[in-house]
Formats: structure tokens, sequence, C-alpha cells
């Protein structure tokens, strides 16, 4: 898209160009309509050769000062190759680095100056500071409007780093509950393994001791790891939510005025601990995202347990009222795929051919045995 506008706009530069130094600088037709080809290049080669096309471009313009000298009144540069020239040195501002930059303004300051002091007739200092009075005003505005989009850019990819950051330590300190709790099982089970039978043999009583000891060395490490993730000022002691959790958390958002329909296919078993709380954060973001994206859309949960994988779906249809644009970025769908990554499983999310938004998750299972 961009290419064709910046094709479009080479195409009126070199019609007007032709056409104003035909009319109103009296240059011969073939010599007018070869400088209005050279500036159509220049601003099309911008896009792709930055040095070559800034050198046309002043040579056309030079060119066209030549050519028109004596109708110029004082001035050193035609109008309309004073403009073409200034927008040429705009587009190539966009990618060129500063020390280009620069060189290109000195030396079509440059040759300006040289056309001031050579060309026969009263050039005047006014006219000589047109050109470098335009193009330092392209080149600074269009290294100002680069330096603010970069920093835009910038800040928009540190915002969602720093988003993907916390997620991850959410998410390592939300992990850190489940697997320390399974090590504390081992660490308990294996002290007291050797008091369940009578005389055990010295190399059994040896064997869970080792356990015991790697199974409080696992949890003391995992306590280090942590430490260096948590935000020692935040309550972890709350237990985990898991999915049997799902109706207490729709009925929060039915009590908020937002109707909900929670279907649950296939037989509740115990999961992996892993899988419950991601399962039960995945389908809590995706219910705030519709709430906040599709006010007054009825919203649809459906949890279908596999043999082998947990399915969940969230949807909402159409909103009453287009949702207003947010005013930060949102990361929602972002730890939602950190999540699922995690646990190798699979997300896809987007609109429905009927209108509303639709969230899919597929995690893997492997299912484990009541104790």
């Amino acid at each position: 898209m961009a290419q064709v506008v910046v094709s479009v706009l080479a195409v009126f530069l070199a019609v007007i160009v032709w056409h104003v130094l035909v009319d109103d600088y009296g240059v011969r037709n073939v010599s007018a309509a070869t400088l209005g080809l050279a500036v159509a290049i220049s601003v099309v080669l911008s896009r792709f050769q930055a040095r070559l096309a800034w050198w046309l471009s002043l040579a056309a313009a030079v060119l066209s000062a030549v050519v028109s000298h004596d109708a110029l009144q004082g001035a050193v540069w035609p109008a309309p190759v004073l403009a073409a020239h200034a927008v040429v040195l705009a587009l190539v501002g966009f990618e060129a680095r500063v020390r280009l930059l620069v060189e290109m303004w000195v030396l079509t300051l440059m040759a300006g100056v040289a056309l001031w002091a050579l060309l026969p007739g009263e050039q005047t200092l006014i006219g000589l500071g047109d050109m470098s009075l335009l193009s330092g005003m392209a080149l600074t505005t269009v290294y100002a409007l680069r330096r603010a989009a970069l920093a835009d850019r910038r800040t928009k990819n540190e915002q969602a780093r720093s988003a993907l950051l916390a997620e991850r330590t959410r998410i390592a300190r939300e992990l850190h509950d489940v697997v320390a709790h399974h090590m504390s099982v081992v660490a308990v089970q294996a002290e007291a393994a050797p008091y369940r039978v009578p005389d055990p043999p010295p190399e059994l009583a040896r064997s869970f001791a080792t356990i015991r000891a790697s199974a409080v060395e696992a949890l003391t490490e995992l306590h280090r790891v942590l430490g260096l993730l948590r935000n020692d000022t935040s309550d972890e002691s709350s237990p985990q939510p898991t999915l049997d959790r799902l109706r207490e958390l729709v009925g929060r958002v039915e009590a908020a005025g937002t109707p909900v329909t929670l279907r649950i296919e296939g037989r509740r078993r115990s999961l992996p601990s892993g899988v419950e709380l991601s399962a039960y954060r995945i389908v809590q973001e995706a219910l705030s995202n519709a709430l906040q994206h599709a006010q007054g859309a009825e919203l649809q949960v459906q949890v279908t347990y596999g043999s082998d994988v947990l399915d969940l779906r969230v949807e909402n249809g159409q909103p009453a009222t287009p949702p207003r644009p947010s005013t930060r970025p949102g990361h929602g769908l972002l730890g939602m795929r950190e999540r699922v990554a995690m646990l190798n499983g699979e997300l896809t999310a987007g609109p429905r051919a009927g209108g509303g938004y639709a969230l899919t998750v597929r995690l893997p299972l492997v299912e484990t045995e009541d104790t």
C-alpha cells in the first residue's frame, strides 16, 4: 500500500514539474518532460536506494535551475523542483541514518551556493535560502517523527515484555504451590515408610532416607529459585483455585449482570494440578476479556473432559454496543498463550463467523490415579 501511494505521488510530482517548467519558466517541452521523469524515478527509488534517489533528485534540481535560470527572477531553484526535492529528502529520511541525512543537507546547501555563485543573473541570498531552509525542515521533521515512532515501538515492546515476565512469574508462583505440595508429600512419606515395616532392611531404610533428602533438597532449591521471582509483599498463602470453582466464577460474572452458560461434558475426575490451575486461570481471563470487550453479550463456557485431553471453549455473542477503544495494550491473550505453551497445549482465538469472539484451548492430560 505504501509503495502505491509513493508511485502515485511520483506521477503527480512529475506532471507538476513538467507543466510548471514549460508554462512558468519557458523550458522546452522535451527538457521539462525529462526532468519530470527524473523526479518521478527519484521518488520511487527513495523507498529502495536512498543515496541513488537523492543524487538523482539533486541532479534534476540543479539541471532545472540551469535551464530555467533566465526566468527565476532572483531565485536559485525552480519552485516545483524545490518541492519535489524536499519530498525525496523526506522519504529518504524515514530510512536513512542521521549521518547520511546531514550529508544530504550539506551537499544540497553546497549545490545551491554553487548555483548562486556561477549562474548569471541577480540571484539573491533569500532565493538561496529557500532550498536550505525547506530541506532542513523536511529532514528535521522526518527525523523527529522517526524518533517518536521508534520510542513508541520500544515502549510497546517493553510493555509486552514486562507483561510476559509478570505472567511467567505468576505462573511460577502458582506452579510452585503445586510442586511444593507433591514434594512435601514425597518427603513425609519417605520419612514415615521405614516405620511402617517391622525391622526394615538397612538398604531399604537408606533408600528412603536418600529419597527424603532429595525431596527436601529439591524443596529448598525450589524456594530459592522462587525467591528470585516472587514479590514478597504479595499474599501467596491462599490455596490455588481448580476447576471445581468454575461455577463460583461463573456465578460472580452472572451477579454482575452478564448471562453465562456453563456446560461440562465428560466425567469430572482428578487432573494434574498444573492443568487444573492453568485451566481455571484461562477461563477466568477469557471471561474478563469478554466482559471488557463485549459488554452485554451472552457468554458460553464449555469444559470437555476427554480421555487424554481437556478442551476449553469460551465464546461470546455480538455485543450490544461497539467496545470502547482501550488506552493500554491488552496482555490477557499473551498470558494465556504462555500458560498453554508451558503445558504443550494448543490455543486458537478469533472472531466467530456469526459475530462475537471464541477462544478454544486443548490441554494434554496424564490421568492421575486417585489416592
